[in-house]
């Protein structure tokens, strides 16, 4: 296994459902809701994802999101560099946080 593979990481399912609901804009009440779990669980699976992926605001978890989500192609343009009209570029999230790994294209 090669060194990248390894040290990579991949979202759970439960990860990625949290992580949707959080890129919709949702607060940790309205999650927890959908969820059917408590707000403190939410609190405890946010600071989970945060630690795994080095992330520091909810923001850069909706746009880790995004990049699993995106297709290979559009993926590709933002590791590329492309043009954003937000102030983080995505490309600058996955050059701090190595660990991440988007999706297979």
């Amino acid at each position: 296994m090669s060194p990248d593979l390894k040290d990579s990481i991949t979202p759970t399912p439960r990860e990625r459902e949290l992580m949707m609901l959080i890129a919709r804009g949702m607060q940790n009440k309205n999650i927890a809701y959908e969820l059917k779990i408590s707000e403190n669980t939410v609190r405890a699976h946010i600071g989970n994802i945060m630690r795994k992926y080095r992330l520091q605001n909810r923001t850069q978890i909706a746009i880790i999101f995004a990049l699993h989500a995106a297709p290979p192609s559009l993926r590709r343009d933002l590791a590329n560099g492309g043009v954003y009209p937000v102030a983080v570029k995505p490309a600058q999230v996955l050059a701090h946080n190595p660990r991440i790994q988007t999706a297979p294209e």
